[in-house]
């Protein structure tokens, strides 16, 4: 990346490795979700421990550090200069404030965490992961505490996710939410048209991983540049513009869980593969933020994935792929995918009830932070908090406490982002609708027109742009919480006619 001033291709010349190292650490979390053996646990649990070490000395280096100081204050920098300052100033302070044995000492443990997390869920045995699980979450406490915050140390785990959001502003969003889904899924489940169920039936995994390729490709997901396998929690890891990697899961009992993991995780790749090239390597590569993030996968799971006009498209690939699906009509199978049911299973929850999920886990985590709930209780509050929200009881921890791979990554802080996700794809939607006809081309399947609208609005710029800044851009508004009601209202109210 070409930059005039001299500091700051310094300040790149040194970012280059800490890149490098951490695409090299991705490597490594990659391989542990997908093909790690159960005895490379220990051994991956040091090798990541060590590139940690490595790009916190980097963070660390005295020239680094100084060279950073001094050109923060400098006035004649260009946009792309200044947020560059502002990305290594903004991720910095993990590395600058928080001690290097400390940060350390967590990529160990989450390592360990995660094999835990997965055997645990395996044989439903909460108390095999909550010895791990107190670490970590007495680790993040000690993290947030060495960040800094003003009013709640929630806050500062919230803010490296999504910069600057706090759980005062969080709590506004679920304020306005929350009635919103409550008194809508109510209404659904009185309308006498919510006994719909996804056809039972042996779906062969290797056809499906089929479906979920063929949808990728009618996506956009260059397959050139990146591949996808399983894992037990699907999800995303970019190794740079020209690998960027994702993951499913399949059950030889359902058949729409796949193709919705598929263009959740493709929405995330779509925006890694689509960043501006000339960012590589820089502190503008990559998504911005958590919720922007979301925003992408989200958009295609929801409003093109479940959309009426897209389900059209598909189903005639859907009874190929499954003969035994031969009768099912196009308008059955899209009040199928567009079933508005409480259940236990955040990635398998509706549009309507999923934030509901985001809500009870948000609350959960700013309590466990606090140190208001104590760890072994999980289950139970975990319980009580389905039963609050959704109207449901886990019937096994497995499907409750132990279903999120993400405390055993240390991700406290990351569920709200899913919300934002949300609710910027709902007035992205608004936006581009205005531009394209959006339905008719997901009619006919002809998704390019979107992608590129998205690559040229949103993706190519990479973390140019702080959310909010973003969202103003591309929309000429800040993040409203109508345009995701509205959405949500227009489209079920029809849907089930209330």
């Amino acid at each position: 990346m070409d930059t005039k001033n001299k500091k700051v291709r310094l300040l790149l010349d040194f970012y280059k490795e800490i890149s490098l190292l951490g695409k090299i650490n991705a490597l490594l979390g990659y391989d542990t979700n997908v093909s790690l053996p159960p005895k490379g646990v220990e051994g991956r649990a040091e090798q990541t421990a060590h590139i940690t070490k490595l790009i916190s000395e980097k963070w660390l280096d005295p020239k680094f550090r100084a060279l950073l100081d001094s050109v923060k204050n400098v006035t004649s920098l260009t946009p792309e200069e200044k947020a560059i300052v502002r990305n290594l100033t903004w991720a910095g302070k993990y590395y600058f404030q928080v001690p290097q044995k400390t940060v350390v000492e967590f990529s160990r443990i989450t390592s360990h965490a995660f094999s835990a997390w997965h055997k645990a869920r395996t044989d439903n045995n909460f108390k095999f992961y909550l010895p791990h699980l107190k670490n970590i979450i007495s680790v993040s406490r000690e993290i947030a505490g060495h960040l800094g915050y003003k009013d709640n140390p929630y806050d500062a785990l919230l803010d490296m996710y999504e910069p600057e959001l706090t759980v005062q502003k969080f709590q506004m969003v679920v304020d306005k939410l929350q009635p919103e889904l409550t008194g809508l899924v109510e209404k659904i489940a009185n309308s006498g048209r919510s006994n719909l169920a996804e056809p039972k039936s042996d779906y062969d995994i290797k056809t499906q991983e089929e479906l979920a390729k063929f949808v990728l490709t009618t996506m956009g997901y260059d397959f050139e540049a990146g591949r996808q396998d399983v894992s037990p929690h699907p999800f995303t890891e970019t190794l740079g513009t020209q690998d960027v990697r994702i993951t499913n899961r399949y059950k030889n009992d359902a058949f729409i869980e796949p193709i919705m993991v598929a263009m959740h995780e493709g929405g995330h790749a779509l925006y890694e593969q689509g960043v501006n090239p000339k960012y590589e390597y820089t502190p503008l590569s990559g998504g911005v933020s958590l919720g922007i993030h979301e925003s992408q996968s989200r958009f295609w799971e929801n409003q093109v994935g479940r959309s009426k006009e897209f389900i059209s498209f598909l189903t005639p690939f859907i009874k190929s792929h499954f003969p035994q699906l031969k009768n099912i009509s196009a308008d059955e199978l899209y009040k199928i995918f567009n079933i508005v049911k409480p259940g236990q299973i955040r990635v398998e929850a509706d549009e309507v009830t999923y934030n509901l999920h985001i809500f009870l886990r948000f609350e959960i985590e700013n309590a466990l932070i606090n140190g208001k709930l104590k760890p072994e209780n999980l289950p139970e509050i975990w319980n009580s908090k389905m039963e609050k929200y959704l109207g449901v009881t886990p019937d096994c921890d497995a499907n409750g406490v132990l279903q999120d791979v993400h405390w055993a990554y240390g991700n406290f802080g990351y569920f709200p982002t899913y919300t934002l996700g949300n609710l910027y794809a709902a007035q992205f939607t608004a936006t581009l609708s205005k531009k394209l006809d959006v339905k008719k081309l997901c009619a006919k399947g002809e998704l390019t027109p979107i992608l590129i609208w998205l690559r040229q609005h949103i993706h190519t710029y990479g973390s140019l742009y702080f959310p909010e800044e973003l969202c103003k851009k591309v929309t000429g508004e800040t993040l409203d919480v109508n345009y995701f009601v509205t959405y949500l209202h227009e489209k079920y109210r029809t849907l089930y006619s209330i």
